[in-house]
């Protein structure tokens, strides 16, 4: 009741500014970096015998955290606030105007020390949170992208497909009825039934694709901020084996303001995006469900046909063998017979066993035993089309054994290729030429002499490979490998030579990916 009176009194005195609900309110918030030192002065005017003290000692350091949380706070949001600012906003003509020595000077330290981590095992800071979080973070990244394409494929596929199969549907019905069935009252399916296929899009549209493409959208951005994450730990690592302390504490407070930031939203992110991908998944799979019961129900008029395969055998068992007292087939019940038993028996597959490719000890071998005009090599991948085939990589050297097949026929020759021996299609092969080999192999010989640095370009094991000889080299998943050459003795590029701890063999070169710059 007084403060109101004093308001009051205020007002009427010509302050009328202080009823202002506004101004009112906003005052705490102003003041809140000024209550430290308001408490700083309590405590410092309280004796240490009052009862209060402690109290406003325990709300003195209370209000001192909750300014520099609110600082720390403020000064997160604003770095990423810059970082994604200059990424967006820039031109490529405004990045270009910033280059200078400094900003040169900078990426070279930080790709000099990235090579250093990567090639001598440098420590380095670690955090196993953050770690694990973009992990995860770019696994969903992954599956979505990959979601997104497969989903839009199989949506184009069933919309495709669906017309022709309803199609199928109806001609199948048409050959099945007969008059007797007619006359039962047996109904036809309209000629303009609804297309199943046209709510199933709308539905995966809206239930699975949109929300999908929309998570999609949403990767971008925390992958810049990573980025920048790892440049500003490569800068902050560069200053501790320099010892810098003013460089090191700014590149320190850079680098743990984005790591709080990002270890703080990646969780969240990846809560969200595995729910909603979660979601997606099982959308689309009860939609495809819906679509096979709605298809099924629409088109249920036609004769049903027993599903079971022994029924199947059994029908099929009975009406070959009323076929057969017709007097006209009579003659040929022995062609009927071998139908009936091929569907009371199935033919067993022959699986050819697997043949071992070609190393450098097979060539030895056929560059010693045959002549050079006999010797060819594999333009390009031969697969086995007939029976005695053999299949051929690009790149292997065969022996021509005979320029014909058993047919008489030119165009399949007989070849040994140091393992096995059969036939392939001449149109596949080219004479071998030792001396374009030769130079093909000094070429590469000279670029692996030239490039001393060859440290620069690291590769690294996409997919763990079992070695199945001596002349190959096992690999793990993601193990760091150093290239020799670029391909094999014959020039066959699909095979690089490489070394892992001291081990040297041939490895599938599509089984190795380039090292990027974090």
């Amino acid at each position: 009741m007084f403060v109101k009176q004093v308001l009051i009194y205020l007002y009427c005195r010509g302050k009328p500014n202080l009823l202002d609900m506004g101004s009112l309110m906003i005052k705490p918030i102003q003041r809140v970096m000024k209550y430290p030192l308001l408490l700083c002065e309590l405590r410092n005017s309280t004796p240490p015998s009052h009862p209060d003290f402690r109290a406003l000692e325990d709300a003195f350091a209370a209000v001192k955290d909750i300014n520099v949380n609110i600082n720390e706070l403020k000064r997160r949001k604003d770095l990423v606030l810059k970082y994604k600012k200059n990424d967006e906003d820039e031109s490529l003509k405004d990045k270009l105007s910033k280059l200078n020595i400094h900003s040169i000077s900078k990426k070279s330290k930080r790709v000099t020390n990235h090579l250093k981590i990567l090639t001598r095992g440098e420590s380095q800071v670690k955090d196993n949170t953050f770690n694990r979080e973009e992990k995860l973070f770019r696994s969903l990244e992954k599956t979505v992208r990959h979601c997104v394409k497969n989903i839009s494929f199989c949506l184009q596929h069933v919309q495709d497909a669906m017309p022709l199969a309803l199609q199928s549907v109806m001609e199948l019905q048409e050959i099945s009825h007969n008059k007797d069935e007619d006359e039962r009252g047996y109904s036809e399916a309209p000629n303009n039934a609804p297309n199943p296929s046209d709510d199933f899009a709308a539905h995966l549209q809206k239930l699975v694709l949109t929300p999908l493409s929309a998570l999609r959208s949403l990767f971008p951005g925390p992958q810049k901020l990573i980025q920048k994450r790892y440049d500003k730990l490569l800068d902050y690592n560069s200053y501790l084996q320099r010892v810098v302390a003013d460089e090191s504490d700014l590149a320190k407070r850079e680098y743990e303001a984005l790591n709080a930031q990002l270890v703080e939203e990646l969780q969240v992110f990846n809560r969200a995006a595995r729910k909603i991908l979660l979601n997606c998944l099982c959308s689309f799979i009860t939609l495809l469900r819906d679509l096979m019961l709605v298809a099924q129900r629409v088109y249920s008029t036609v004769v049903p046909v027993p599903l079971l395969a022994s029924s199947i055998s059994e029908i099929q068992n009975r009406v070959l063998e009323e076929v057969q007292n017709l007097n006209f087939v009579k003659g040929n019940s022995a062609t009927f017979i071998e139908r009936k038993l091929s569907f009371e028996r199935k033919k067993t597959v022959q699986i050819l066993p697997e043949v071992p490719r070609q190393n450098d000890t097979h060539r030895c071998k056929l560059l010693c035993t045959y002549s050079t005009e006999e010797l060819y090599q594999a333009k390009r991948k031969c697969n086995a089309t007939q029976e005695y085939d053999i299949n051929l990589l690009e790149g292997e050297l065969v022996a021509v054994m005979e320029q014909k097949d058993p047919l008489g026929s030119t165009s399949r020759w007989l070849v040994d290729t140091g393992i096995i021996k059969g036939y392939v299609y001449s149109s596949f092969l080219k004479p071998y030429n030792p001396a374009k080999v030769q130079k093909v192999d000094a070429e590469n010989r000279f670029c692996d002499d030239d490039f001393d640095n060859i440290s620069l370009f690291i590769f690294y094991a996409v997919h763990a490979f079992q070695a199945r000889s001596d002349h190959e080299l096992s690999l793990q998943e993601y193990q760091r490998v150093h290239i020799l050459r670029f391909c094999d003795l014959s020039g066959n590029k699909e095979w690089w030579l490489a070394e892992v701890q001291g081990q040297k063999g041939y490895v599938p070169a599509n089984y190795l990916g380039k090292m990027t710059y974090a």
